[in-house]
């Protein structure tokens, strides 16, 4: 537990504890050449320009940008983009309590959205109504994409649940706010904040003691690296809250989750999906830059003329401008100029910079840094156009990107329980304003990660739903994964209504048959007799 009074608040406090992951930050975000030693070399000797990097050498006729093709983006992005798309509806793992909605509904608080003090809510299901509420408030649909791009490039992500004036929530924190306890036992969040135009240091403490748990503020004043305690009665007047510390009997379980990313004994708190494959993405921005520097040397077309044409030209133009044209040739002369002993004036000439090389080689070192960071090669088609592409299937669209799928789905297990567990801290805190709201884990949907049309999802759940291995509600919902849930509902009792309809004829006459369709009469009119039997 560190005793923020005697710490210097800098960047290399937050670097050990949690590596580089400003550094990783700036490589997902494009901003290579300020940490690529190679390139930055480039950029002072003026061979080449980069926006981000400031204060070095520039010279005008430099017009060859520094190259990065950002494969680490491409590494953090898939597994989120292939997750965020799978996570469904979020709904209570309990059956609908009728008694719990009229506690609920008789002693109305503030628990329920748009509720009056004194006046009842009308909820006929409790449970989940708070839960929509949690999610609504967390705007959680927003925040899948980000969370786990956030997770990926950190190497880890932290959730805390609120219950303040915004309403019951989750907040998700990055990684450097996070400090925990030697003893497993506590943690603190910490935030920079600015009031009245002075930099302060806010810490969030969470600490068990016996079964019971301690929350606590901390105010300090930064100056500098220093840190000075603020009194508790102006802490809470800049903080906005009455108490600075409460306690929650009972609750022998911290409410922050951390959710690291590639945990082990080594790395408690998870590391980079980055980590390690910096050298790559550098030789990779390398190799094109390279290329790019040749490219813009050699491409442009030459003419080459003898040295008679060069002579007489030369001649022309210290005639036209004096001596200062010496050494210059008017390019307008070439319009009319005299031929060899072979008929030859002049030869354009031009490398061919399909020649050049080097971009074979990059493409290997992608190849190699997508194994090593377990993302389907497949993967880059998300974010190119291929020519030769064509319709497939969802089927053949998972086997493609199989190894991204199977990196995703064991991350989708994890942040599935990460959103689980602050759910039921959630409900925790409902429970302790009103015990009528239980404390659960909800279930969570899952939807398909690869995209497939509705005519596939159909085909591959119907025989479930009528072989009687699957619910109407269930087929519905995953036949329509991105549905409101009003559509489903009103779809549900439209299908249920078709069932129970029966046609005049069936009342009738029973069953339909080819017979009692055609009123039981043959093809001539006549009346069919039914035999005795």
């Amino acid at each position: 537990m560190i005793n923020w009074e005697n710490v210097k608040w800098n960047e290399s406090l937050v670097s050990k504890l949690h590596g580089d992951i400003y550094t990783y930050r700036d490589i997902y975000k494009g901003k290579h050449a300020i940490h690529f030693e190679r390139a930055q070399q480039l950029i002072q000797k003026g061979e080449i320009t980069d926006r981000y990097v400031k204060n070095t050498a520039m010279n005008v006729k430099v017009r060859t940008p520094y190259i990065v093709l950002n494969i680490s983006k491409l590494v953090a992005e898939t597994p989120a983009m292939l997750i965020s798309r799978s996570i469904g509806k979020i709904t209570s793992s309990l059956a609908n309590d009728s008694e719990q909605n009229e506690l609920i509904n008789d002693d109305t608080d503030e628990l329920i959205e748009g509720a009056e003090e004194g006046k009842s809510a009308e909820v006929n299901d409790v449970q989940n109504e708070l839960i929509r509420q949690i999610e609504k408030n967390s705007k959680l649909q927003l925040e899948h994409f980000p969370n786990i791009v956030q997770h990926q490039v950190d190497g880890g992500l932290v959730g805390v649940p609120r219950a303040d004036a915004k309403g019951l929530r989750i907040e998700f924190k990055s990684r450097d706010v996070y400090y925990p306890h030697e003893d497993d036992l506590g943690a603190d969040l910490v935030y920079n904040r600015t009031f009245n135009e002075k930099d302060y240091l806010h810490v969030y403490r969470e600490r068990i003691q016996g079964d019971d748990l301690k929350t606590s503020n901390m105010l300090f004043e930064l100056e500098g690296e220093k840190l000075t305690p603020v009194s508790d009665e102006e802490a809470r007047n800049m903080l906005g809250i009455k108490e600075l510390s409460q306690e929650y009997k009972g609750r022998s379980r911290l409410f922050i989750q951390y959710w690291p990313n590639g945990k082990t004994f080594l790395d408690p708190l998870g590391v980079s999906c980055l980590d390690g494959h910096l050298a790559h993405q550098d030789e990779i921005n390398w190799r094109l830059t390279r290329n790019a520097l040749v490219f813009e040397r050699n491409s442009t077309p030459r003419l080459a003329i003898t040295s008679e044409i060069f002579s007489a030209l030369e001649d022309a133009a210290v005639e036209q401008f004096g001596e200062a044209g010496r050494g210059f040739i008017d390019h307008e002369m070439l319009e009319v100029v005299t031929m060899d002993e072979n008929g030859k004036s002049m030869e354009v000439i031009q490398v061919d910079v399909k020649n050049i090389g080097g971009v074979e080689w990059a493409n290997e070192l992608i190849k190699e840094m997508l194994i090593a960071t377990r993302t389907s090669q497949k993967a880059i088609d998300f974010y190119s156009e291929n020519n030769n592409a064509s319709a497939v299937s969802g089927v053949a669209k998972f086997y493609d990107l199989f190894v991204s799928i199977a990196k995703a789905e064991q991350l989708q297990s994890e942040y599935v329980y990460f959103l689980k567990q602050l759910f039921e801290s959630c409900l925790w805190l409902a429970n302790h304003k009103d015990a009528a709201v239980l404390i659960e884990e909800p279930d969570i949907g899952l939807n398909n990660m690869v995209p497939v049309n509705q005519e596939e999802l159909i085909e591959k759940y119907l025989p479930a739903y009528e072989a009687g291995a699957m619910s109407l509600e269930t087929f519905v919902r995953k036949t329509n994964p991105n549905a409101s849930e009003e559509w489903i509902q009103s779809e549900i009792e439209r299908i249920e209504m078709e069932k129970q309809t029966i046609d005049s004829v069936s009342i009738l006459s029973g069953p339909q048959t080819a017979g009692n369709l055609n009123d039981n009469r043959d093809l001539d009119g006549n009346i069919i007799e039914e035999e005795e039997g």
